[in-house]
């Protein structure tokens, strides 16, 4: 691997690292501050709309700038901002303090949108084709251990250093991540310096341009497709439903609640760890496996829904982890294969935001749902709902491919 790689790999994990502690700072500070619970779980739905607006004008800003340029400034832009809210969580009680908090959270998730395609982007620039499983297993195995000290930890550490230290720690991670996407300028797969490629295209035509090749190639529509009918079903892990489901249907506390979502993450590592140990089998064979990754998530998760006994629901919880990985890090490696370096950003970007955009909706809708119908018919519907998404995926990228093979030959 590039320097340029490891350079994005040791950014990606003080970046998400400082954002689960900012997660929690701005929620705590904000419940401590109202007393209310609504206005706090207003931070989720409000960093969800501004990532989404952040996504979908990244390809304008990349017109006029390099990719990794592009991030650094992003990165520069989100430390700034985190230093004026360091400022506002040290003044009194205001209405007006709550409204300015909020401008902040918003201009942070607006740029804090670009990082994920850009990530992606950068990926398939940087690393060759071969390598590129290996590449983005580690990615996962290295960030989700992080995200999970962060999210496991992030309670103790606010309770000992206070929300004010708390968002000095994450500036100074952000700051660490900055230091090493310095190392990424202009590296390439060789090593080289990348060209400038000139770009003559009207704004309107670079915001569209992502969307036209997601609905046009028809292999990127499929897994679109079946991107949007898995945000549907990614609502179960929210904290609220997942929190109920252990009260509900697994008769548990608080504690287990903290089990199951420390279980998921343990999975998500194991699952990073055995691509990346493993990557030169899935490469050749990125559309199987990422089937069955699709098949064997809704399948777990389906049965999750029907159980009761807390044990069991842990077990499968971990075997949930790969699977989700499998699915989504062959789905990423793949995405990076069937585009070029002129295309890719556009793509990534469309592809953040439609996502984004249906897992706001399932969020806003899963109260209710779960309110009417019961917390257990929410995992069995989402089982569901992953299940016709693998199937959906098989009949579209082999079912189709097999036919037209033989009807050519």
């Amino acid at each position: 691997m590039s320097k340029g790689y490891y350079s994005i790999l040791f950014s990606q994990t003080t970046t998400n690292l400082g954002f689960s502690l900012y997660t929690m700072v701005v929620i705590s500070f904000l419940f401590k501050m109202t007393n209310s619970t609504t206005i706090a779980s207003l931070v989720t739905l409000i960093s969800i709309i501004f990532r989404i607006f952040g996504s979908a004008i990244l390809p304008l800003i990349t017109i006029q700038l390099k990719l990794h340029l592009t991030l650094i400034i992003s990165q520069l832009i989100q430390i700034l901002l985190l230093t004026c809210l360091f400022y506002f969580l040290l003044r009194p009680y205001s209405y007006q303090t709550i409204i300015l908090v909020f401008i902040i959270i918003s201009s942070i998730s607006f740029f804090n949108g670009w990082f994920s395609p850009l990530k992606s982007a950068l990926i398939g620039e940087i690393v060759p084709s071969d390598k590129r499983v290996k590449a983005n297993g580690l990615l996962s195995t290295v960030d989700q251990t992080f995200q999970f000290v962060g999210w496991s930890l992030g309670g103790l550490i606010i309770s000992l250093l206070g929300e004010g230290y708390t968002i000095i720690l994450t500036i100074l991670l952000l700051l660490i991540s900055l230091f090493f996407l310095l190392f990424c300028l202009n590296t390439k797969q060789n090593g080289q310096t990348s060209p400038v490629i000139p770009v003559k295209r009207s704004p309107f035509k670079s915001l569209v341009s992502g969307w036209r090749y997601l609905f046009n190639q028809k292999q990127l529509r499929t897994i679109i497709i079946m991107d949007l009918i898995e945000s549907w079903a990614g609502m179960i892990w929210i904290g609220s439903v997942s929190l109920a489901f252990v009260d509900e249907v697994l008769h548990k506390g608080e504690s287990w609640w903290g089990y199951i979502n420390g279980a998921y993450y343990l999975g998500s590592m194991i699952g990073g760890f055995i691509i990346y140990k493993l990557s030169e089998r899935f490469q050749n064979k990125l559309i199987h496996f990422m089937l069955i990754g699709a098949f064997s998530y809704g399948t777990l998760t389906l049965i999750y829904g029907f159980i009761s006994n807390a044990y069991l629901a842990l077990l499968l919880v971990i075997f949930m982890g790969p699977a989700y990985i499998l699915r989504d890090l062959t789905q990423e490696t793949f995405i990076q294969n069937i585009t070029t370096e002129q295309t890719r950003i556009n793509i990534m970007s469309a592809r953040s935001s439609l996502v984004q955009f249906i897992f706001m909706f399932s969020i806003l809708g899963i109260g209710i749902i779960s309110d009417l119908l019961g917390v257990r018919l929410v995992y069995v519907s989402a089982g569901i709902l992953l299940l016709v998404s693998a199937l959906y995926g098989f009949s579209q990228l082999q079912f189709k491919r097999k036919v037209n093979k033989h009807i050519s030959i």
